[in-house]
């Protein structure tokens, strides 16, 4: 074989064994980008829900930190660009803990816990719009706000009159 068609087999295996390890590299980084979270729900998550799922009625169930997508569809009939405006909105949100019906999990109601943060003024936004989304799709939305310690007939009496909204009579 002619010097100079080596030459160009080496260069072109060098620059393939460069982009090889750059590719290997990003996806160490990419690997590396990311940690195991302590826990899934923080403590006063796990308080609320602990008292949730002892006084949920019969035939309900509950999930936590459901993403509005996977709860909300956008409605057909628009635009393209409006259709990916809607999904844009409701990416990365979700709702605190969503109850369901037990037989098919279907959605009954959703249930936000209310801590400090939600005090905030861009948290308010947040919430309100998340308040419209239940509210134009016909789902309740239950806020309780976060406490050291929770009234289990309290809870009852809460969740029995969001599911009574419209939540627990569904089909």
């Amino acid at each position: 074989m002619p010097k100079p068609f080596l030459v160009l087999l080496a260069v072109l295996a060098l620059v393939a064994a460069v982009a090889a390890l750059k590719l290997l590299a990003s996806w160490a980084r990419r690997r590396g980008a990311y940690e195991l979270r302590a826990a899934l729900f923080t403590a006063a998550e796990r308080s609320f829900l602990a008292v949730l799922e002892r006084n949920l009625p019969p035939g309900v169930r509950v999930f936590g930190k459901v993403r509005l997508g996977d709860i909300f569809a956008v409605k057909s009939g628009l635009s393209a660009g409006d259709r990916q405006g809607a999904r844009n909105r409701i990416d990365r949100k979700h709702v605190d803990f969503l109850l369901v019906r037990a037989a098919d999990l279907a959605p009954l109601a959703g249930i936000e816990l209310d801590d400090r943060s939600h005090e905030a003024a861009e948290r308010r936004e947040r919430d309100a719009f998340v308040d419209a989304v239940f509210a134009g799709a016909g789902l309740p939305l239950l806020h309780v706000t976060a406490q050291r310690a929770y009234d289990a007939a309290e809870i009852r009496a809460r969740v029995a009159g969001v599911l009574a909204q419209g939540g627990g009579s569904r089909g």
